[in-house]
């Protein structure tokens, strides 16, 4: 039989380790006329060796910042069949940096360089497998460092401190109450020092080693990481207590260097500097720290603002005293009015008006019997329902699918969400039916109206009630966040109001028709003109911190009745330049009533840099909510009775209720 059978033949099923590469060996085979028959040990070894040798293996690479020995870089599986040129590779790795904590590159990654030798790198095939690359822009030369190497801990610091809890025995700071706020740090070394915000919280710095560990990343000081840290004043920061308790928030770190007088004087840029940060924190102009402390070179530089402080009798330097001379209010800006989300609809021509139902399909009027229209939407048709069993009101959400061809995704997106979802400030969908031609959403109904009419009623309200709020909306975001869900269109158009079963009314958040599950920076353009993040109209890709930008907008409208930025001219794009921008006022005397930490965090919800802005559950922890908020406080029961009151006036008039469509 071995004879008859001399090679592989194929009418003889063969061994197991052969079977994949029959055509490798049908070709490299000799003749059974010529050779004998190998044993199949030698078939096994044949096999073997030509599949390894063919394999294509992707290269699997680290890149970092050109320079920046404390970014840890991004991996990259390297493939030659994805990768064909080498200009494809570099947009890939510059998207990747992007969202990054490293420096930004102005045009992008254009350039490699190995950070092995320095040699430039030109093409995917250079690579090599387990290699770090050291990222940078056209004309830059290499610069070597200790690349991609992970943070020295202090000496003090154990290693297994970073992952302390917040209530760690090992920690001197136990029981020290962490509230999330901005820092402004000083990088001691050569003048004009670096300034730097950072923002700290319970989850960041849980002991006051970790903290410094924290700033360590983005002070960036040549000497290594964070060791001390001063005040102004020049008293050393000892424990998350003194952190905490300084009320300017602007400290000095050091690493090993020593500390002198000379340190805490200010020149001119960095009290620039100073003042444009501080301000950005959401404190009054300056911390009381910089009022009264002096700066060297503004002798220097302003001559008649010496001037002018030597008639005066106070002692803050006159750079700060022209700063604070009282200008006339600006003309008080409007609340824009009731939009549509900004997402592009196709133009869909309206079906005759036979073939609307004007019947519920029988499995759903067999449950559920439909009462009148109250919203009416570009996609769907919101009508009243009772349950027949119960006799429970409920609004009944029609789709008409002909109507959203193109845009199924985001009805699917919307359904599915809303099916995982159950929070006390989420409007919450009771049941669904799915037909060819509609989709029917049996929802919670809500008969409160919206928060914009509240506002447009009361045109502003007090720090309680805007807590109070605040409270509500934040509550809904941090539950979604931590479900990794982007809401994408928070405004007050999509605050509802609701009465529980006590009598109270409480805010609930609704239209989730832009919502999605985040697994990768967005970069879809969508939303509302007003309430829109920067992030979103840079397209450099954005998260979850989307919705708290929005939530500030709506704090800020909540406190002096309307928004932060504004087009003078109502021009769209010079809106969105506004918003770019990031810069924004706390303008007299619609601003002088609020408080210093109401203040503090609408900046801190309205940060520009997505790393620095709050996240919900910061919001939540916040002082200012837990000192104008309780769950059994009197102003709160009022707050609802007006909400409930002004909304009850408004369905006497309007006859609707607001259910997103």
């Amino acid at each position: 039989m071995e004879e008859a059978n001399g090679g592989v033949s194929p009418s003889v099923a063969p061994q197991k380790p052969v079977a994949h590469v029959r055509p490798m060996l049908a070709a490299s085979t000799p003749s059974p006329t010529t050779s004998p028959s190998p044993s199949p040990k030698q078939h096994v070894l044949q096999v073997q060796r030509p599949a390894l040798v063919h394999t294509v293996r992707a290269k699997k690479c680290r890149f970092v910042r050109n320079g920046d020995r404390f970014f840890r870089g991004v991996h990259l599986a390297v493939n030659l069949e994805r990768f064909r040129n080498f200009d494809s590779l570099l947009a890939e790795v510059t998207r990747l940096l992007q969202g990054t904590e490293c420096m930004p590159l102005p045009s992008g990654v254009r350039t490699l360089y190995s950070t092995k030798n320095g040699i430039r790198v030109t093409s995917a095939e250079d690579l090599k497998d387990g290699e770090i690359y050291a990222c940078a822009s056209a004309g830059e030369l290499y610069k070597k460092t200790q690349y991609g190497q992970v943070m020295r801990k202090p000496r003090h610091l154990s290693p297994h401190l970073s992952k302390v809890p917040e209530h760690s025995p090992c920690s001197s700071d136990t029981g020290t109450s962490v509230r999330p706020r901005l820092i402004v740090i000083v990088r001691s070394g050569n003048r004009p020092r670096r300034v730097v915000r950072v923002l700290i919280n319970k989850r960041n710095s849980p002991s006051f080693e970790v903290a410094l560990n924290h700033m360590t990343e983005y002070v960036k000081l040549d000497t290594g990481a964070v060791r001390k840290l001063f005040t102004l004043e020049g008293k050393q920061v000892q424990n998350l207590e003194d952190l905490m308790a300084c009320q300017s928030g602007v400290f000095i770190a050091y690493g090993t260097e020593r500390h002198s007088r000379d340190d805490f004087e200010l020149d001119l840029e960095e009290y620039k500097s100073l003042q444009s940060l501080t301000k950005s924190t959401g404190r009054r102009v300056f911390p009381p720290a910089l009022m009264t402390m002096s700066v060297k070179p503004i002798r220097k530089f302003c001559g008649s603002a010496e001037q002018l402080s030597r008639k005066s009798k106070g002692s803050c330097s006159p750079l700060l005293r022209t700063s604070l001379m009282k200008k006339p209010p600006p003309p008080k800006p409007k609340m824009p009015r009731k939009t549509k989300t900004t997402a592009k609809k196709p133009p869909v021509a309206s079906p005759p008006p036979s073939e609307e139902p004007d019947s519920l399909p029988e499995t759903v009027a067999r449950e559920y019997e439909a009462g009148r229209i109250i919203g009416d939407g570009n996609f769907a048709v919101v009508k009243e329902c009772v349950l027949r069993k119960t006799g429970e009101y409920f609004a009944l959400k029609i789709i008409d699918k002909d109507k959203c061809k193109g845009k199924e995704h985001m009805i699917a997106s919307e359904v599915a969400i809303l099916r995982r979802v159950r929070h006390p400030n989420i409007v919450h969908l009771y049941a669904e039916f799915d037909f060819p031609r509609q989709l029917y959403l049996v929802m919670e109904l809500v008969k409160g109206g919206d928060l914009f009419d509240a506002i447009a009623a009361a045109n502003k309200f007090n720090e309680r009630d805007a807590a109070t709020m605040t409270r509500h909306l934040c509550s809904a975001l941090s539950y979604l966040h931590q479900r990794r869900i982007v809401h994408r269109d928070i405004k007050p158009e999509n605050l509802l109001v609701d009465v529980d079963e006590s009598g109270c009314r409480i805010l609930k958040l609704g239209d989730f028709g832009l919502a999605q599950e985040i697994t990768e920076p967005l970069y879809m353009v969508c939303g509302t003109p007003t309430y829109v993040a920067p992030e979103i109209l840079a397209e450099t890709g954005y998260g979850l911190k989307v919705d708290i930008w929005a939530a500030g907008v709506i704090l800020y409208i909540l406190l002096c009745g309307f928004p932060p930025f504004v087009s003078a001219s109502n021009d769209q794009e010079e809106l969105f330049d506004v918003i770019l921008s990031g810069i924004f006022e706390f303008p007299s005397p619609y601003w002088d009533p609020i408080s210093d930490s109401a203040r503090e965090l609408v900046a801190s919800m309205l940060q520009p840099d997505q790393s620095l802005r709050f996240s919900a559950e910061d919001v939540l922890d916040h002082p200012w909510l837990s000192e104008c908020y309780s769950s059994d406080d009197e102003a709160s029961l009022q707050l609802y009775h007006r909400l409930g009151v002004r909304f009850e006036l408004s369905q006497e008039t309007r006859s609707d209720t607001h259910l997103s469509s």
